[in-house]
């Protein structure tokens, strides 16, 4: 009897699990409480163009985003374009990209930069994050880069991307941020490349929900599910929606835990014990420009500023969507309880624009043709250091329920293409307990990512 699977989430998570366990033989259901698969991948109207709410790109190592989008026929519509990274120090811009800039980098003594290189070289060459996962990364930074860079570049940007609390963070997270962002350098200069799919992450994720849909995947949409179902023995046999029981053989939450909690029984809360206690939410000021006001796709800001950075996305989207005029995102990451969440939106476009002058003196809000606000409260779990577990187990021993958040990627940074990853090895998992004929997707090699009707589309 073929076994039904039911996957609660349509994000790119939900949506690609859904494709690979079809496409291994399972009946698969997708329930997607919005009207739109996407999550925070989706897009939106803006004044007109359909435009990523919050800002994502892919680099050429994400193979796996790279693969997926050629595997649903959207290949010939991936664009790479070189960008420039850039930082905001003392109120003066320096480029950062290549030798040169390095050499010419007076932000930093002569030391300094000899330091910073060799913390760089350290983490591309640094394999292995074992010995890192219980060192605080102050130390760790303090140790490697020394206490001019550390006070100078890392201590301010930290500040700013963990709302000035970030002393429980584990050295992994700038090592797996550094290896990352040296999959964007590429060519004989290494500069830093960066790319996406036309359409953004939401034309992916609408071809992968295509393609799964021709396999036999139902995509049930506007699905308000309301907790589990389980039988006497406590498995779980379905989930509730809408006060109707649908019932599957495996359910499959890609809920993060705040929201994975109103899904739960009370005898199962107690799985929540092993998810990180933080997380971090983003509010983000949205622009179109009729020009450009940064040289770079990303500006990392090392001094107080109301923003985490500034974001030029036309550097690496083009702006053939926007009718030539430059889309760039405001982003402030904060905690899920901070005032930014409330405020009033004019609040935010006055306080978080008043950066830009600071990086382009001339700009102007005659410039700006639109503008708009999106904000969520949560956004990505922070791991703090030696927690144990290090990550939540996607098979919780409860018969019948399978638990796969973003929640789980560690160490990995949380995009689209550790997302991917992740719903390919969940499905190779699944597969193997289901004891269907046919593996969907390889295992990561790397130890730590995982331990592990309305209307239809």
């Amino acid at each position: 009897m073929t076994p039904r699977v039911g996957i609660v989430g349509g994000g790119i998570l939900g949506t690609v699990l859904g494709l690979r366990l079809q496409q291994a033989g399972a009946q698969v259901t997708v329930l997607e409480r919005a009207p739109s698969l996407g999550g925070l991948a989706g897009s939106m109207d803006f004044g007109g163009h359909t435009v990523d709410r919050f800002y994502h790109v892919v680099v050429p190592s994400d193979e796996h985003m790279i693969a997926l989008a050629e595997e649903v026929g959207l290949g010939d519509q991936l664009r790479f374009r070189p960008v420039g990274a850039g930082f905001l120090i003392d109120g003066k811009l320096h480029d950062l990209n290549g030798v040169g800039d390095f050499l010419r980098f007076n932000a930093l003594t002569p030391w300094q930069r000899a330091r910073l290189a060799g913390f760089i070289v350290q983490c591309q060459l640094r394999s292995s994050y074992d010995a890192l996962e219980n060192v605080p990364l102050e130390q760790w930074l303090r140790r490697t880069a020394g206490n001019g860079v550390t006070d100078r570049i890392w201590k301010p940007l930290l500040n700013s991307r963990f709302d000035s609390n970030w002393s429980e963070l584990p050295a992994t997270y700038l090592w797996a941020r550094t290896r990352r962002m040296s999959g964007a350098r590429t060519g004989k200069s290494r500069g830093e490349e960066m790319g996406h799919v036309i359409g953004g992450h939401q034309r992916l994720i609408d071809a992968v929900a295509r393609r799964a849909q021709d396999e036999g995947v139902r995509f049930w949409l506007g699905a308000a599910v309301q907790g589990l179902e389980r039988d006497a023995d406590g498995a779980v046999r379905g989930v509730r929606v809408d006060g109707d029981v649908a019932d599957f053989d495996l359910v499959i939450s890609t809920l993060q835990p705040p929201a994975l909690r109103h899904l739960l029984p009370a005898d199962l809360e107690h799985l929540l014990d092993a998810y990180p206690k933080r997380f971090m939410g983003v509010v983000c000021v949205v622009l179109k420009l009729k020009r450009s006001v940064s040289p770079y796709y990303a500006l990392n800001i090392c001094e107080p500023t109301p923003v985490t950075s500034v974001i030029e996305a036309s550097h690496a989207l083009g702006t053939d969507h926007t009718d030539g005029l430059r889309l760039v995102y405001l982003p402030k990451y904060c905690d899920p309880q901070a005032p930014e969440h409330d405020e009033d939106p004019q609040s935010l476009y006055d306080r978080f624009t008043s950066i830009l002058p600071r990086v382009d003196p001339s700009f102007s809000h005659d410039d700006v043709v639109d503008w708009t606000v999106t904000r969520t409260r949560l956004v990505e779990p922070v791991h703090p250091t030696g927690a144990q577990p290090r990550v939540a187990p996607i098979w919780p021993g409860v018969p019948g329920l399978a638990l796969a958040s973003a929640s789980q990627i560690y160490p990995r940074l949380l995009n689209g293409e550790s997302v991917v990853q992740m719903a390919e090895q969940v499905a190779s998992e699944a597969v193997e307990r289901l004891r269907l004929p046919d593996a969907a997707g390889q295992p990561d090699p790397d130890r730590g990512l995982l331990t592990i009707q309305p209307t239809t589309v």
